[in-house]
């Protein structure tokens, strides 16, 4: 079975990277389509994909409910978007996570794929060699001047979002969020919280993605942001070395309580949850705690959500802060 894991590097501060490409198919309208139009778009991509033997069994096809719980949830994890949860549609996604495909969102097709750490040129490769395959096979709405052709202008010209989730706790308590997004602006990116447009930042959490489409390469755009997100990087790894310099004891103290409640806590709700976890992040980046991988921490962050977990408040609180305390064991607090 192929895997369409992909690892980069920063994973302490880059949690986690997206490059998702928008199209639209051939000869369907771009707005008011049917459930059944939407239906045969999927069949097709789906049996585009069945073309190449070496990946066809790694994927799998679900139709998204409106509204559904387990839409809330995907979103929770970021395989689709809000919006294909509201409105229902289909997810052709890999097994391992690493790769969704979304029909039914404002395009016909989104195909994302999503990698731990900065990675960005190692996500558009891959998003690349699939929409090529699915391309081959389902002809795409394209113009020469235009590149391809999208339901909203903003995806006009290569339909490409590519997005860095970095962790900057830092820079958010110092009141330099607002520094970061000027000059990400000014660079035609724009700076997020970890859902996208209208999500609030938890955790110290920001999504850095580009906003130019048009008039300009994929590789362009994929360079940008890994030369924009490696600035606000080591901006972030210096405060962190300042805070240290400052006070240590505090510093250290904060991090290491966080660990503490995370080994013991019985019950736990999100946001208190989420900072201790990104307090750990910190604190595995500079080498007060280890045992556990930057990885592991992000992906429990996703693991936790309401939507994810399920039941009731007080349920979902206890099964957080059991799910916590097993990573958490694992946890070494360094003097």
């Amino acid at each position: 079975m192929s895997t369409f894991k992909i690892q980069g590097g920063f994973t302490g501060l880059a949690a986690s990277t997206r490059v998702r490409l928008a199209r639209n198919v051939k000869g369907y309208p771009y707005r008011g389509l049917t459930a059944e139009q939407y239906k045969e778009i999927a069949d097709k991509i789906w049996n585009a994909l069945q073309t190449a033997p070496a990946i066809a069994s790694d994927f799998t096809m679900t139709e998204i409910r409106p509204n559904s719980a387990e839409g809330a949830s995907l979103v929770e994890t970021h395989r689709i978007s809000p919006e294909l949860a509201q409105a229902g549609g289909w997810l052709i996604a890999s097994r391992d996570g690493g790769v969704a495909i979304m029909v039914g969102e404002e395009d016909h097709m989104r195909l994302q794929v999503i990698g731990s750490g900065l990675c960005p040129k190692e996500c558009m490769e891959e998003a690349r060699r699939l929409t090529a395959l699915i391309e081959s096979q389902v002809p795409m709405d394209f113009d020469e001047n235009l590149g391809y052709l999208t339901a909203c202008p903003s995806n006009l010209g290569t339909g490409l979002r590519a997005s860095v989730m970095l962790h900057l706790p830092l820079l958010s308590a110092a009141g330099r969020i607002q520094g970061v997004i000027s000059a990400a602006g000014r660079q035609g990116f724009t700076v997020r919280g970890a859902y996208g447009e209208g999500s609030q930042a938890v955790g110290g959490f920001y999504q850095i993605s580009n906003q130019v489409t048009l008039g300009v390469s994929e590789d362009t755009i994929v360079d940008k942001l890994i030369e924009l997100t490696t600035e606000v990087i080591e901006a972030e790894k210096k405060l962190r070395e300042q805070a240290r310099s400052q006070n240590e004891t505090a510093f250290a103290d904060r991090i290491c309580r966080a660990a503490g409640v995370l080994k013991t806590a019985r019950l736990i709700e999100t946001n208190e949850a989420v900072d201790c976890l990104s307090n750990v992040l910190v604190g595995l980046s500079m080498g007060y705690l280890s045992g556990v991988s930057p990885t592991e921490v992000c992906d429990i962050e996703q693991a936790i959500r309401p939507a994810v977990l399920g039941g009731q408040p007080q349920e979902r609180d206890q099964k957080r802060a059991s799910l916590l305390r097993q990573m958490a064991a694992k946890l070494v607090i360094h003097e």
